[in-house]
């Protein structure tokens, strides 16, 4: 039995982003204004460069040491990738992916930034008391914050 080869067109955008080195890892910033899902996906697999977690986590208050913590990240991994420069692994910058997802759906529902981070970081009924910032390292904990998000769009209390 023939194997069925992948058409020239169905290979051509894979290879294309393959094809693409990002030296230190991918830039959070750029990961934010990233033309598609496609381009994102890009940037997670090459892995997040620790210097821009540093940055978006300020926006939380915190450094990018203690939110890499907070997401599941073992605090020697992240000192010796940015004593390297080498990017967050892909399992990890998913995991940062999955934080900045959260918090542009919370931005969408309350209209703030500021009132999304002050959400993202506060106890909430809805989740059992838990705190949004603190579920998004797992897929079951992202979906249980996106689907408050969605409940609080519906009107109803969460």
């Amino acid at each position: 039995m023939s194997a069925v080869k992948p058409s020239p067109s169905t290979r051509g955008p894979a290879v294309a982003y393959a094809a693409r080195g990002v030296p230190g890892g991918a830039s959070i910033e750029h990961y934010l204004h990233a033309a598609s899902a496609l381009e994102r996906d890009h940037m997670v697999r090459a892995g997040f460069e620790p210097g821009s977690l540093d940055a978006f986590a300020h926006r939380f208050g915190r450094s990018g040491r203690s939110l890499a913590l907070l997401l599941g990240v073992a605090p020697a991994t992240y000192d010796r990738r940015v004593r390297e420069g080498k990017p967050l692994s892909q399992d990890d910058s998913d995991r940062v992916a999955r934080l900045i997802d959260v918090e542009r759906a919370a931005t969408r529902v309350f209209g703030d930034e500021a009132a999304a981070r002050e959400w993202l970081g506060a106890p909430i009924p809805a989740l059992g008391g838990a705190i949004p910032i603190e579920l998004v390292a797992t897929t079951p904990g992202h979906q249980a914050v996106m689907n408050a998000l969605r409940r609080i769009m519906a009107g109803i209390a969460a």
